[in-house]
């Protein structure tokens, strides 16, 4: 098989030619004379206050710049086009450019309908290398044979051949699927949600189980694609059923849990779970991110973030507080004094230190209880609500301290634990 491009030689000796460099030329001066007309404008002089009206103008307002260029570079491949008949190269420039402004265009509408994380992400990842892949594409069309190229033999097993565009087939698609699937999934959800009045919850749900299937059903294509044979795939798919019945059990198990969760909504990101530790105190923790096999969790006060299964949340009980319903949450102080101190007294104290704190609530009120009575002392409960679940570990040391300090200045006893004399006798002996 022939080479699909020339040498390096031949390609210097073609962009040599006047035609070429008169093009060059133009469009040289056509990015000068913008450089200049930006400089002149200054952005003090493009304020529009006008745009205040139309959000979505005043988005686009900071690609006025590039507009500009593309007026520019457009003008001068007619020119060359008009004067001298021959312009191709212009032309490409001028096209391949305005596509660019095309997509930065897409993008900012995007940001205004999906999640911006989102649409970031595909910016980032997919469009602008698909746009630099493309304009190496451009350049070797304009110098040589794509499609010979796309066809060039690596291997040869019999009859078939495994050429070069099957290897950037599954290279690039395989890359494509995984970061580019985000957003067309994103994209119908919100469709569906704008038809079927779908909830946040649904939404999500099934921007994700739409991701989902695009994977698998992108990944079976490109392989029929490529050339593997569809019994391979099916056994492939029956081995794979196999396992998850029996390896991937778990994992098959989180994965149904996680459509379940975002179908129902009762754990939704913005929500604080109370979840039990090691030393049976409860952690607050911020739900960052629901997915389909594990929830992402922020735990404030090592500032760490924890993956919990979903089907935790289906085999053990959780102590959510709902970002659309009230947050507020009820927090408890403990405390033993001795038995010749008054009850009104101690409780009185308790309830008046309770309503000095600055992050407990006025309304509901602090409210002090008796609780029992214990043989080292009378135990009092003083209980209060708190806006912010978050800081509940936080108040309560600060409001024990507070406790601490206030019965030291009025004359209350701390209860110690007695032993009793037998026990007494016992430890001696």
């Amino acid at each position: 098989m022939s080479a699909p491009f020339p040498s390096l030689e031949a390609l210097i000796t073609d962009l040599s030619r006047p035609v070429a460099l008169l093009q060059f030329e133009v469009l040289l001066l056509a990015v000068l004379l913008w450089l200049w007309f930006s400089r002149w404008l200054k952005p003090s002089q493009r304020h529009w206050p006008w745009l205040g009206r139309w959000p979505w103008l005043r988005a686009v307002q900071p690609l006025s710049d590039a507009l500009l260029l593309l007026v520019l570079l457009s003008a001068a491949a007619q020119l060359l086009d008009a004067l001298t008949g021959v312009a191709g190269l212009a032309l490409v420039v001028s096209r391949f450019y305005g596509l660019c402004l095309l997509s930065r265009l897409a993008v900012v509408g995007l940001r205004q309908l999906l999640p911006l994380d989102v649409v970031n992400r595909f910016d980032v990842r997919v469009l602008r290398p698909g746009l630099a892949l493309a304009a190496v594409v451009v350049v070797l069309a304009q110098v040589g044979d794509v499609q010979l190229l796309w066809r060039w033999q690596l291997l040869q097993f019999g009859e078939d051949a495994f050429t070069l565009g099957d290897l950037l087939l599954l290279l690039l698609g395989s890359y494509g699927l995984v970061a580019g699937t985000a957003l067309p999934a994103w994209g119908l959800a919100w469709l569906c949600r704008r038809l079927f009045s779908l909830a946040e919850p649904s939404y999500r749900a099934t921007a994700l189980v739409l991701r989902y299937l695009m994977l698998g059903f992108g990944s079976v294509l490109i392989l029929a694609t490529v050339g593997v044979n569809t019994t391979i795939l099916a056994v492939v798919g029956g081995g794979l059923s196999v396992g998850l019945g029996f390896g991937l059990k778990e994992a098959f198990s989180n994965f149904l849990s996680g459509v379940w969760l975002l179908l129902e909504g009762a754990v939704r990101p913005g929500d604080v779970l109370l979840l039990e530790s090691p030393h049976g105190e409860e952690d607050p923790c911020e739900v960052l991110e629901l997915g389909l096999r594990a929830t992402t969790l922020w735990r404030a006060r090592d500032n760490v973030e924890l993956l919990v299964p979903n089907q935790t949340f289906f085999t053990q009980p959780t102590v959510t507080y709902n970002g659309s319903r009230d947050s507020c949450r009820r927090g408890q102080v403990l405390i033993c004094v001795d038995h010749h101190h008054s009850p009104d007294v101690v409780m009185a104290l308790l309830e008046g230190t309770a309503r000095s704190m600055a992050d407990v609530m006025v309304q509901p009120p602090p409210q002090a209880l008796l609780l029992h009575y214990d043989p080292s002392g009378i135990t009092y409960a003083v209980r209060y609500w708190i806006r912010d679940p978050m800081k509940g570990i936080t108040i309560a040391s600060d409001l024990s301290t507070a406790l601490w300090h206030a019965t030291t200045k009025a004359g209350i006893a701390i209860a110690l634990p007695k032993l009793s004399i037998q026990s007494n006798a016992r430890t001696q002996i």
